[in-house]
């Protein structure tokens, strides 16, 4: 059996804050479905304001020009749900040297 996770968001200042909610949800639908013995499926954004500032608009030109790495594997292990705690480890990951953006215009 599988199962999804769907979040609603106000607001996301996209370059910034849109990698890392995205992250943090689908670590919590792995959490989740190791929690309920099922297979973590699909990770479903409602995302309402989504904007890039004017003064971010040069990183992310720099951001579309560079090409994908694979995806790297999370791997779980001592997953205690109920008192907040969790061992993980990001497999195989690879990154692009870091892209500094303003919080806001």
């Amino acid at each position: 059996r599988a199962i999804s996770l769907m979040w609603n968001q106000r607001s996301v200042d996209t370059p910034l804050g849109l990698p890392f909610n995205i992250a943090s949800y689908a670590t919590l639908l792995m959490l989740l479905a190791e929690e309920c013995n099922m297979v973590p499926d699909e990770l479903i954004g409602n995302l309402g304001d989504v904007h890039i500032y004017s003064n971010q608009v040069g990183g992310v030109n720099d951001q579309i020009e560079r090409d994908s790495f694979k995806l790297p594997t999370l791997k779980l292990s001592n997953v205690n749900i109920l008192e907040g705690e969790f061992d993980w480890e990001l497999v195989d990951y690879e990154c692009h040297p870091a892209i500094k953006f303003p919080l806001s215009n």
